[in-house]
């Protein structure tokens, strides 16, 4: 069988662009070129679409590479969109591949939406029975920061919901970006000022003496789904996993797999592969989980349906613990997207 043609899509609109653009130098790095033949399309951060030879290095695309105007002109058989944020991971351009009729790797857009969206999750997280457990939080429409009274109105909500220290969030971001912790009172309005930059729709959770702590999927939500062990993001005491200590700083360590009992251990994988379920997710996704330090009560902090793919990310490093090394993952993840492709290809769209 010839190799197929895998369409890399990179870069994009978000404040993630040059996470995606690290993430897809590793994917290309690690494609089975006898599996697969790589295509390249980069977005650029004003939205336009750029080609090139996948020889060169990605930011030469960006800068130098022809225009694209028509995707199916790049005729690809599958789509790796390793795009982070608004604008990739949130259904928008899944939404563009459903209309295309063409593969791609990854969760489909009502799921890319749903998990993009902290708030919508909570709220489906929490009507599951037995519920899958989240931390106290109250969300916050950025439109009602304008009036004295709406703001009061607002800090009261908090303080009476969730309390100090919180975290305040843009609903629709990722990679920590918008995030602040908030100790008192005082830090409030600076928090939700910042926050709003990104998104009208606010969260903020309840900060708790907590482990971080992470799990990989890897299928399509059947028997044959891998979950793996639970990792854990070490950092320095008073810290947080904020963007710049996952990205630009070298103070978090990457402990797998977490010292955990393996009851807590195996509650944390149940857990994960039951929110992978009812968010709809395909092919990968890394959730995100608050371990209480004391008393070991897990809590669901979100769901990536697109995870880094970059030397230091926490998702390829799960898999491979788990016995599927970087390069396998890729074409695992190419062969997840063509078998949930052809399922789907077999449903009636009409009566």
């Amino acid at each position: 069988m010839p190799a197929r043609r895998l369409l890399i899509v990179f870069g994009g609109r978000s404040s993630e662009h040059e996470i995606s653009l690290r993430s897809a130098t590793e994917i290309l790095k690690a494609i089975d070129r006898q599996r697969f033949t790589p295509i390249l399309l980069g977005i650029r951060r004003d939205g336009s679409w750029w080609t090139g030879p996948a020889e060169g290095s990605l930011e030469a695309v960006l800068e130098h590479g022809e225009a694209v105007s028509d995707l199916r002109k790049l005729a690809p058989d599958l789509v790796f969109p390793v795009l982070h944020g608004p604008y990739g991971e949130d259904g928008t351009f899944q939404g563009l591949l459903e209309v295309l009729g063409l593969p791609y790797v990854g969760s489909g857009v009502l799921a890319s939406a749903l998990c993009m969206d902290k708030a919508l999750l909570k709220h489906v997280l929490g009507s599951q029975s037995p519920t899958i457990p989240v931390v106290p939080w109250v969300e916050v429409d950025a439109h009602g920061l304008g009036t004295a009274a709406q703001r009061q109105e607002i800090v009261d909500a908090i303080v009476e919901g969730v309390g100090f220290p919180c975290f305040v969030k843009p609903a629709n971001q990722g990679s920590s970006v918008g995030i602040s912790r908030v100790d008192e009172e005082a830090g409030l309005w600076r928090a939700l000022t910042l926050a709003s930059r990104y998104d009208a729709k606010l969260v903020v959770e309840k900060g708790i003496d907590a482990r971080e702590i992470e799990l990989a999927v890897l299928g399509n939500g059947d028997a044959h789904t891998l979950v793996s062990a639970p990792g854990e993001i070490g950092l320095p005491a008073g810290e947080w996993y904020d963007y710049e200590n996952k990205y630009l700083k070298d103070a978090a360590t990457l402990q797998i797999p977490a010292d955990l009992p393996e009851a807590a251990a195996e509650r944390l994988q149940d857990l994960a592969l039951r929110a992978f379920r009812v968010a709809g997710c395909k092919g990968l996704a890394r959730i995100d989980f608050l371990v209480d330090r004391q008393t070991l009560q897990p809590y669901l902090n979100e769901i990536n349906t697109m995870p880094g793919f970059t030397t230091i990310s926490m998702y390829p490093k799960l898999v491979e613990r788990a016995g599927v090394p970087y390069a396998e993952l890729i074409s695992q993840l190419c062969e997840l997207a063509l078998a949930h492709h052809a399922a789907r290809s077999k449903l009636s769209v009409t009566r």
